[in-house]
């Protein structure tokens, strides 16, 4: 069905009214915008469509598409952006949408059907909508949208100047420019999460320990507060890049220059890791993690690891099925652990990496990270396993059973049920485990193939150590992982297909990664091209063979 697209920009302005409805006391100020919205230009929307769906190979879908939005969008001006901004104006909150126009009342024809005739409105301003109505002014060369016609007053000149670079660098964006909200509301939000958090406390049960809950809330809640009263922008972004073969999603948020939390976000500007081995190219999945850790996140971290010793130590002292001596026992290990976990984290330091390597009828892990104290975790550990040897179902552990480097080995392998004919097939009868533990190093392996993995990945973090990287990077290969459920399900006609879509394009990686700068952070999801095409090939393979939408 044909949609009115003045109607559902002019759309926007009423919806947001309602969010800064709590804003009845706040007092007239100068005309600064609190957030605007940017939508790149008619010609590059279409051209990305293009793009899209001939990537996934419903080129007429395309073209028909692009048919038909141009049309609707006849009166546009196609070369500039269009958006939205929301002021704080006369006590309130206010959205004004605005359109580059060649020629609006081509523009409000074509939509007539849904729009109605245009009402003179006094002032150069139209009236349009039929059950719900909005309010149009033509500036030049922008059409102005609002809720009322008394926003459309002291309009800008060049609304896209608002926008920045937003239209350059997404196809869709919005950003909340965070001091520019009026400090009663941000202290409204603030005090409404602080009410919830006193609640959700209130609502624990008895056995926890609120006093340390009750700290761990109030560390959170500082850190809250810090980020409402000292960020300085928000923007969210989502783009269809056609030269860089992707699709992409940012969040970006920067703090105000000098502020602690900028200060903070400066600490990952150039993050480094000393197990960037598990960025194996040919992992179906791989994570890698690193950060300095501030004051505050290491208050954080201290609180937490205080509410978990209480709740646990309280769990050992009501298990009945434990003698005195054993509660003691292990009340120690769990001290010892716990120990070194916070010892850790009051380094300041976290850094931490993981990969999965799926192939046909195999599966292999790795996973390894920092610890302050090498040595202390695995006297700790074996003190564990002493405690826990009496009970069924405890492996037994080979300690000492070889070294990587200065990374000891400790083996065990765990039985895999005869009954259990496919995860045979994946890990053989039995898993191997491997433990490895290094002077500030604990890695953990398990697969077919776990030791000559846990070799590589070490030996590669040891010649890549204090490599830059993001501070966050999560990697996802599609192609392995089809490779892998093809092999085990052989007799799915549609997976042939899709391996084959990705073999022949690559670029088969969802990437999630973080950036970080002197003031701020920037989180992006991307989709690489191949995925696009391998989506558009099972739709295809769903729908008998035939691209979607075709007769």
């Amino acid at each position: 069905m044909r949609k009115s697209v003045l109607l559902a920009v002019a759309a926007l302005a009423p919806l947001v009214a309602p969010a800064a409805g709590m804003i009845h006391k706040a007092q007239a100020q100068e005309l600064k915008p609190v957030a605007v919205v940017s939508i790149a230009s008619v010609e590059e929307m279409l051209a990305d469509i293009g793009y899209i769906t001939t990537t996934a190979g419903m080129e007429d879908a395309g073209k028909t598409a692009r048919l038909f939005g141009s049309a609707l969008t006849a009166g546009i001006d196609k070369k500039r952006p269009a958006g939205m901004y929301v002021i704080p104006k006369d006590g309130d909150f206010h959205a004004i949408a605005f359109i580059p126009v060649s020629n609006l009342k081509q523009l409000l024809e074509i939509h007539k059907e849904y729009i109605g005739d245009p009402r003179d409105a006094g002032d150069g301003i139209l009236e349009i909508g039929m059950d719900r109505t909005a309010f149009v002014k033509e500036q030049g060369g922008w059409a102005f949208v609002a809720e009322s016609a008394e926003h459309l007053t002291g309009l800008p000149k060049d609304p896209a100047a608002l926008l920045g670079d937003l239209a350059k660098k997404y196809n869709i964006a919005g950003k909340v420019l965070v001091q520019n909200v009026p400090q009663e509301l941000r202290q409204t939000a603030i005090d409404e999460i602080k009410i919830g958090l006193e609640r959700a406390l209130e609502n624990q049960p008895g056995s926890v320990d609120r006093e340390a809950l009750a700290k761990t809330s109030r560390d959170a809640m500082k850190q809250i507060e810090q980020v409402f009263n000292e960020a300085d922008e928000l923007t969210i972004g989502f783009a269809i890049d056609a030269a860089g073969k992707k699709t992409y999603l940012d969040v970006n948020v920067t703090a105000k220059e000098g502020s602690d939390l900028a200060k903070q976000m400066a600490l990952n500007a150039e993050a480094k890791s000393d197990f960037a081995g598990v960025l194996l190219p040919e992992a179906a999945v791989t994570l890698n993690m690193t950060a300095k850790l501030s004051e505050a996140d290491i208050g954080q971290f201290t609180s937490a690891f205080a509410t978990l010793r209480t709740q646990l130590t309280t769990q050992i002292d009501d298990d009945p099925n434990l003698s005195a001596e054993q509660r003691t026992v292990a009340k120690d290990v769990l001290g010892k652990l716990l120990d070194v976990f916070e010892q850790t984290a009051k380094s300041g330091k976290l850094d931490a990496g993981a990969a999965l390597v799926l192939e046909p009828k195999s599966l292999n892990f790795v996973m390894g990270g920092f610890v302050a104290d090498g040595p202390a975790f695995e006297k700790s550990l074996k003190q564990a396993l002493e405690l826990a040897k009496n009970e069924p179902n405890v492996p037994k552990v080979q300690f000492g059973a070889g070294k990587i480097g200065n990374v000891t080995l400790h083996k065990t392998s765990i039985p895999v049920p005869a009954t259990e004919a496919e995860a045979r097939e994946i890990l053989g009868e039995k898993l191997d485990v491997i433990l490895g533990i290094g002077p500030q190093s604990v890695y953990v392996t398990a697969g077919k193939s776990a030791e000559s993995l846990l070799k590589k990945v070490i030996e590669q973090s040891a010649a890549s150590a204090g490599k830059s990287v993001p501070p966050v990077q999560l990697n996802v290969a599609l192609l392995p992982i089809l490779k892998f459920s093809a092999s085990m399900d052989p007799n799915n006609p549609i997976l042939p297909a899709l391996v084959a879509s990705l073999e022949k394009s690559g670029n088969d990686r969802l990437v999630i990664s973080s950036q970080g700068t002197t003031r701020g952070s920037q989180l992006r999801i991307e989709i690489q091209e191949g995925i696009i095409k391998m989506g558009g090939e099972a739709a295809k393979q769903f729908t008998g063979g035939r691209p979607p939408g075709a007769e």
